[in-house]
């Protein structure tokens, strides 16, 4: 009889020794808010400080109570999504960071209008140059992929984006001297393209050093509370109540600011269907693949071979800051970089839609 009780007494012991330990495995609101909170900046930054929209962040009202809330909500409802309802490979992530960018059409309205070329060629009413660069490069990439990459292997201890990566990619990343040569080069690419709407060298300089700081304090305090090492992102990204919460205030914002940004812009029903076409491939495409991608199985467990460090950071941060201000003294380098970014990101983005096109439509996974 003691021998029953004691191991029903060991029983109840362990049970409540593994709730506990799955209570501190979880995030807290809290702690989850805060992650939201950087994974915003991280897509905010990457998209609007890098391409020059918005040299200084958080600058005015605007920035902070619509441009930061968009960026936010986006990359938090769709990566919500991709890592919930399939795996996050590059088409998944791919589609979801084109969905992203169909924002551009009836909130900014410059996928029909684009306010910096009034002349640029149309088809169909759709600007095309613009729907390219933004949909198919810019937003996919560095408002979504990018910012998922960065927050995962800065933020968390799970790296399921490289995990799922193509094997060409990951082979990229597979030695100390390729990883910092690759992260070196993209900081310098980044610095001379942002020169290219730079109104200045000390304006470079400025957001430079406003970007290092806001970012440097943001991982400082992460890190200073999990270690970086805590949680999966999987844990972090919202639940499917939080998911719906964040939706509803996605849908607000694109009725908001649909009605009150550029409603002169609004082009034609003809126009707007065909956006509802592309909309509608995507969406399928995007479908799809999250279906496909759920019966990938994981090849083996990346292992990063370098780790953060702040050494790394500010080798990063200075990089990017000197070569903005120092190539807006040579105007011309701005544009190759721009150039060269054109061709190569939405060459990439051409290549990966096709891709996901083949994957959705063969029976194989």
């Amino acid at each position: 009889m003691d021998v029953v009780d004691n191991k029903n007494s060991k029983n109840e012991f362990d049970n409540v020794t593994y709730e506990i330990n799955m209570i501190e495995l979880e995030p807290s609101k809290k702690l989850k808010l805060f992650f939201w909170i950087i994974l915003g900046n991280f897509s905010f930054l990457f998209a609007e400080v890098i391409s020059g929209a918005t040299m200084l962040p958080y600058y005015d009202l605007w920035s902070l109570c619509v441009t930061f809330p968009l960026y936010t909500l986006h990359i938090l409802v769709l990566s919500y999504i991709v890592f919930n309802h399939g795996k996050p490979n590059i088409y998944t992530l791919f589609l979801a960071g084109m969905i992203y960018g169909m924002y551009e059409a009836y909130i900014t309205k410059v996928l029909w209008e684009p306010y910096w070329a009034p002349n640029t060629f149309k088809l169909g009413g759709i600007a095309v140059f613009e729907f390219f660069l933004l949909v198919f490069w810019w937003h996919a990439f560095f408002a979504f992929i990018i910012p998922l990459l960065c927050s995962e292997n800065l933020l968390t201890k799970s790296r399921d984006i490289m995990n799922y990566a193509p094997e060409k990619v990951q082979n990229l990343f597979s030695s100390k001297r390729k990883s910092y040569l690759i992260l070196i080069l993209f900081a310098l690419w980044c610095g001379g393209f942002q020169s290219i709407n730079s109104f200045k060298p000390a304006h470079s300089l400025l957001s430079g050093f406003t970007l290092t700081i806001i970012l440097g304090i943001l991982v400082l305090i992460w890190r200073k509370k999990t270690g970086g090492v805590k949680f999966t992102m999987y844990q972090l990204l919202p639940n499917q109540k939080q998911f719906f919460i964040l939706l509803v205030f996605t849908i607000i914002l694109y009725l908001i600011t649909g009605i009150i940004i550029r409603p002169e812009a609004l082009p034609d029903i003809g126009s707007q269907i065909i956006i509802w076409i592309l909309y509608a491939i995507i969406f399928i495409l995007f479908y799809l693949n999250l279906r496909k991608s759920k019966e990938q199985l994981i090849k083996e467990n990346y292992k990063p071979p370098i780790e953060f460090s702040w050494k790394l950071f500010i080798i990063l941060a200075f990089t990017f800051t000197l070569t903005s201000t120092l190539i807006k003294f040579i105007p011309d380098f701005s544009f190759l970089f721009f150039l060269f970014g054109v061709i190569l990101g939405i060459g990439i983005g051409v290549i990966l839609f096709i891709i996901s096109i083949i994957k959705a439509i063969r029976k194989n996974p």
